[in-house]
């Protein structure tokens, strides 16, 4: 009787094992194949900040600037230079 519950208790050692290593292999996979599209994800947010730092310094340069400041705003360069000394 000892026996055969010493072999019924291996048996089910070995095949809740078994059952074990299945079910942390597809976490695994499941866990990996998340990784794989947050990490996509991230390389496409790398792109997209890559691009508004290139259209941020596109717009800062000192020619758009102007440009822009004598088309919406009606800016002009004055046409007399006024120096004032204070004492």
């Amino acid at each position: 009787m000892t026996r055969q519950y010493w072999l019924a208790l291996l048996l089910t050692m070995v095949l809740s094992s078994a059952l074990t290593v299945i079910y942390v292999k597809h976490e695994s996979r499941v866990l990996f194949a998340e990784l794989r599209k947050v990490q996509k994800q991230q390389d496409q947010e790398v792109i997209q900040w890559s691009r508004l730092q290139l259209q941020n310094s596109t717009l800062a340069t000192h020619s758009n600037v102007e440009s822009q400041a004598r088309k919406t705003l009606k800016m002009r360069l004055p046409e007399t230079v006024q120096l004032v000394q204070l004492p």
